[in-house]
Parts: C-alpha cells; sequence; structure tokens
C-alpha cells in the first residue's frame, strides 16, 4: 500500500472514530439508532443463531487471541524472521489501547431485561473489535508479506474481512456492545495497523523467489 493510502486510510478512520465518539460524550442523534438496533435483535433472537454467535464471541476472548498471537510470533521468531515476529505486537499493543479507550470514555453496555451475556467493564470502543481487527489483519499482512499469489492474498484478505464482520457482528446480536462500540473497535484496530501495511506490498525474500500462479 502506498504512503499516500495509508494516510488516506489513516484519516479516514480517525474521521469515523472521532465522529462516533463525539456521539458518544454528546449523546449524539445517533446513538437513538444504537438503540434501535440493539433492542431489535434482543426482540429477534434464534437458538441456532445465538449458541454460534456466543461460540464465537468465546472464541475471541482477549487470552485466546493473546495466545494465538504469541504462537504466530513464536513460529516466526524460531523460524528467524524477527520481522515478522514483532508484527504481532500490533495485537497486544492493539488490547491495550482499547482498554485505555474503555476508561476514558466510560460508556455503559445495552441494558435488556433477558440479557445473553453480563459484561461489566466499559462498551466504547468494542474490545472484540479491536481485537479480531488487529489479529486477523496481522495474519493477513503476513500472508501479503510471504506470499506471491494474488488467490492466496484475495482469500487471505477476505477472511480477515470475513472474521472481523462476524465477530463485530456477534457482538452487536448478544447485546453486549451497541453498533458504533464495534464500528469504533474496527476502526482504532485499522489504525493500530496502519504502521504495518507497508508489508502488504513487500513480499518476503523468500516469496519472491517463488514463482507467482
Amino acid at each position: 500500500m502506498t504512503p499516500r493510502l495509508r494516510i488516506a486510510l489513516g484519516l479516514f478512520c480517525l474521521a469515523v472514530f472521532g465522529l462516533l465518539a463525539a456521539q458518544v460524550l454528546l449523546h449524539g442523534p445517533m446513538l437513538a439508532l444504537d438503540l434501535d438496533v440493539s433492542h431489535w435483535f434482543a426482540a429477534h433472537r434464534h437458538r441456532g443463531l445465538t449458541q454460534a454467535m456466543l461460540l464465537v464471541s468465546e472464541l475471541h476472548e482477549t487470552p485466546k487471541l493473546l495466545a494465538a498471537a504469541g504462537l504466530v510470533a513464536l513460529g516466526f521468531g524460531l523460524g528467524g524472521q524477527l520481522g515478522a515476529a514483532r508484527t504481532v505486537l500490533v495485537v497486544p499493543a492493539g488490547m491495550l489501547l482499547n482498554v485505555g479507550l474503555k476508561h476514558a470514555f466510560g460508556r455503559a453496555r445495552p441494558l435488556h431485561e433477558d440479557p445473553l451475556v453480563q459484561i461489566a467493564s466499559y462498551s466504547f470502543p468494542s474490545g472484540h473489535a479491536v481485537a479480531s481487527t488487529v489479529f486477523y489483519g496481522m495474519l493477513c499482512l503476513l500472508v501479503f508479506a510471504h506470499a506471491r499469489s494474488r488467490w492466496l492474498r484475495a482469500a487471505a484478505a477476505a477472511v480477515a474481512v470475513f472474521m472481523v464482520i462476524v465477530v463485530g457482528f456477534s457482538r452487536v446480536y448478544l447485546g453486549a456492545h451497541f453498533p458504533s462500540d464495534v464500528i469504533a473497535g474496527v476502526a482504532v484496530g485499522t489504525l493500530c495497523l496502519l504502521p504495518f501495511l507497508r508489508l502488504a506490498g513487500r513480499p518476503s525474500p523468500a516469496a519472491r523467489a517463488l514463482p507467482a500462479p
């Protein structure tokens, strides 16, 4: 990705986060949409979908993603690819930033008469959204850096986007977050990935030595 595109993407994410943060702080009109969507999902639950979303949410809890990221870093580190191993640091860094933002905004989570999940921490931005964005984004960047195949790169990008959407949807469906929490979390996670986006256009020497399909 070119520097101009990285700057444009960064400005866009900052604008999205800034707009949503202003709505939260000033109790803007967009929050009414948050409430409507949250209540709609609470009134239209399906047992099978609920079980699936609970599983998705559980698999993407902070300790599990940190452990998975640690295994990725260990694998690259043992292989002598320290640059790739350092890229994994974006995962704990993004999660730590999210904790600070949660306490800065102090937004309460959605309230429902029959909640599917009960969480004591703050709501804005969504930790699952930040974590899934930096985790799957990191994996996607590593694929881009080590593979020349356009099909493999496209598949990695598609899987990353799909998983972030699914994880974000699970948080809204379960009533753990408002939609704006999830969107803000994706924006924060993307901002954390920006310093590493140069990897997407620069395959490793090993990858450059391979013939492209």
